[in-house]
């Protein structure tokens, strides 16, 4: 089971997949997501956003921002 991540700069959508899992740099530490997390939102660090699809792993860097998890969706806005 996959779910859509996407992440948003003002410059526009840096990406937009559906993944396995993801793993981002939450102020409260690294948060790990699978599929049918809990909802919430949270501020980001920068830092390194990790997720697989498949058995592929890729990392995109960010910078500061809010993410939201809702669902089977999650969005990540940065000021990048």
């Amino acid at each position: 089971m996959s779910f859509a991540l996407k992440i948003v700069s003002p410059g526009g959508v840096i990406l937009d997949r559906a993944v396995d899992f993801c793993e981002l740099p939450a102020k409260s530490g690294i948060e790990g997501v699978l599929p049918e997390h809990i909802n919430f939102i949270s501020n980001i660090n920068k830092g390194i956003v990790k997720y697989k699809i498949g058995e592929i792993t890729n990392e995109i860097g960010v910078n500061e921002g809010f993410v939201e998890i809702s669902g089977n969706f999650i969005n990540i806005l940065t000021n990048d």
